[in-house]
């Protein structure tokens, strides 16, 4: 596709101009519209300065509605060759209660945590709930053997800087990154069936009906295995990875996570999620819930934050090289991927690089961070007023099948 026919074909957003593949539905009266109207306008600008003259259309916007379970809104049809992608509904939030985390474990010193990146604030380490090593003899152990990823910034959102509003910008990420065939949740998929990544999650519960009362659980991250998610499959736990502890309450057979407290530390562990390639992210774990039977854990959701520096350091490479993978070698390039390389290849060699992608101010707008968490010695400190955001809020659904835990 030519220069000539890309900017034929385009949407005015706030001043600039976007092909309008590029042009998708959002809320304006969420911080999801204002996130997305942030990108397509300085996306739009920065090819409209560079590439186009003159032209003009027509922005689609339709706010969407959520349903009583946080999904996203309805997607829109659009034109032919147009694709709209529903950025967040309008209504409707399903938002699980705060979560919070049984025991602490002490920080290393200096400005690096166990996981080797840098510590919330730059001169503490993050503190990793420990695990103790082996699961109570009564516990009941699972496995993971499926992820649901947000298709929106509403879905499987928690509130978790206390302003009211679900925060969930992992799902805008997908959204957005799903314009350029980034395909998220077949990605998620193929990594469980391979046995990467997984999470172990021990649960030891006063109430051995599990219809009510008090709970305790642990989250560890599995060697990689071939899996067998029958049930009786066996797991053994990365010793290299961090867990986590927390407590939680069962009420009619769902468990929720007890509400963090400020100058918590949060427990982090490490998620193996799709950011463009499936990446290593460590996770500061906000909250956690569950139906809960002795069978199988259903209707889960993990909500957390993921720290600048973190976001910084893991998600442009595999950003780039997942644009290697969908459009580098490609004899006719798709048209999403034709503009990727006129935004992002500012060198021109056919190639974007990680350090393309930090410096471009339309992969800043998406994955600026929206919460405000951490004080200087990384303790959680939720403030909502704060200009300056510390952290990408994340939020995904699973669920898990019973398995024998090997420490």
């Amino acid at each position: 596709m030519s220069r000539p026919e890309i900017c034929s074909r385009h949407s005015e957003i706030d001043g600039g101009i976007a092909p309008d593949y590029l042009t998708r539905t959002m809320s304006t009266n969420t911080r999801w519209g204002k996130r997305s109207g942030l990108l397509l306008a300085v996306t739009g600008l920065a090819f409209a300065q560079t590439h186009c003259s003159s032209a003009r259309s027509d922005l689609f916007v339709d706010g969407g509605a959520a349903n009583s379970g946080g999904a996203g809104g309805k997607s829109s049809g659009g034109a032919a060759g147009t694709v709209i992608i529903m950025m967040a509904g309008a209504a409707g939030m399903a938002e699980h209660p705060s979560a919070g985390a049984a025991g602490e474990a002490e920080g290393g010193a200096g400005g690096e945590d166990t996981i080797g990146n840098a510590g919330q604030g730059g001169d503490s380490s993050v503190a990793v709930a420990g695990a103790g090593g082996a699961t109570p003899s009564d516990a009941l152990e699972f496995v993971f053997d499926h992820q649901v990823l947000p298709s929106s910034g509403i879905a499987f959102a928690a509130d978790i800087d206390g302003d009211g509003t679900g925060d969930n910008a992992y799902g805008q990420v997908l959204a957005v990154l799903s314009i350029y065939g980034f395909p998220a949740q077949s990605s998620a998929d193929a990594e469980t069936s391979a046995g990467r990544g997984l999470q172990l999650l021990a649960l030891h519960a006063a109430d051995t009906t599990l219809e009510s009362g008090a709970a305790t659980l642990n989250l560890w991250r599995a060697q990689q295995t071939s899996p067998d998610f029958t049930g009786t499959g066996s797991f053994i736990v990365d010793g290299a990875a961090p867990s986590a502890n927390l407590n939680g309450q069962i009420t009619s057979e769902v468990l929720t996570s007890v509400k963090f407290q400020a100058g918590e530390r949060l427990p982090r562990i490490l998620l193996h999620l799709p950011f463009g390639n499936t990446v290593d992210l460590p996770l500061s774990v906000y909250s956690i819930s569950f139906h809960v039977a002795a069978n199988g854990l259903s209707q889960g959701q993990l909500s957390g934050a993921v720290s600048v520096s973190d976001m910084n350091a893991v998600v442009p490479p595999a950003l780039a090289a997942q644009f290697d993978t969908v459009c580098a070698g490609a004899t006719t390039p798709i048209q999403e991927c034709q503009t990727a390389l006129l935004l992002f290849d500012t060198d021109q060699d056919q190639h974007i690089s990680a350090d393309e992608l930090r410096a471009s101010d339309a992969i800043q707008a998406v994955l600026t961070p929206d919460i405000k968490i951490f004080d200087d010695q990384g303790n959680f400190a939720p403030d909502p007023a704060a200009e300056d955001k510390d952290a990408l809020s994340v939020g995904f659904g699973f669920s898990a099948v019973r398995a024998h835990i090997t420490p």
